[in-house]
């Protein structure tokens, strides 16, 4: 019988990554997506503003072995410069979002189901957008009181990144920004976009079983 995946953000950079790999692993896959498309098998429309959709979301799947949300939005500014309608934006889709979805779709998910939230090194080490980055570190203390509770042996883990390449995310950095960032890392590299995916995927295997309640720093050493 194969398992199943939803990913919350499929759309993204690498949403679409992680995809593609449990796809290859005969998972199957359900994504959601604001910008819904018909003709892609199992998409559904999700937006976290959209409260039917968040309703109508647990109707739609099945049960679910893996379960990774991929959401986040990077404005960029410093606490001055936002509007007030910007700090709602930031934590609706980083946080606030993920919680009101995972309230509605917890008893469709599978006994040893591993839930992945995508982080950023930003959550554990600062930023120069502070509210991106309070946004993102609310994730640990989130999936630390969720592993505590768990149960059907499910385990809830994050991955906290620093700048991956080929993602969306980067474009948003200047070229000298990125050469900054890279030497400012002792491994000396930018963040792989396929090789995040894959240890995406890693994780909710068997062979993590007792990995709970973690985040998983992966930033060649720029954050300790």
């Amino acid at each position: 019988m194969s398992r199943s995946c939803l990913i919350i953000g499929s759309r993204s950079s690498l949403g679409l990554a992680i995809e593609k790999i449990f796809k290859v692993n005969k998972y199957k896959v359900f994504g959601t997506s604001r910008k819904f498309n018909s003709s892609k098998p199992n998409e559904i429309f999700l937006d976290f503003k959209n409260i039917e959709s968040l309703n109508q979301l647990n109707n739609k799947i099945p049960n679910i072995d893996c379960l990774i949300f991929c959401t986040g939005i990077l404005l960029g500014k410093e606490l001055n410069k936002y509007e007030d309608e910007e700090f709602q934006i930031v934590y609706q889709t980083n946080i606030i979002g993920p919680l009101m979805t995972l309230s509605r779709i917890s008893k469709k998910l599978n006994n040893k189901c591993s839930i992945v939230f995508i982080g950023s090194i930003a959550g554990s080490a600062g930023s120069y957008d502070e509210v991106y980055a309070s946004s993102k570190s609310a994730i640990s203390g989130l999936i630390k009181s969720l592993a505590k509770k768990s149960k059907k042996s499910m385990r809830f883990n994050s991955i906290a990144p620093g700048l991956i390449n080929n993602s969306n995310m980067i474009n948003q950095f200047s070229a000298s920004e990125i050469e900054k960032h890279r030497k400012e890392t002792p491994t000396n590299e930018i963040n792989d976009l396929q090789k995040i995916a894959q240890i995406c995927f890693n994780i909710c295997q068997e062979d993590w079983s007792q990995l709970n309640g973690q985040t998983i720093d992966i930033n060649g050493g720029r954050y300790v």
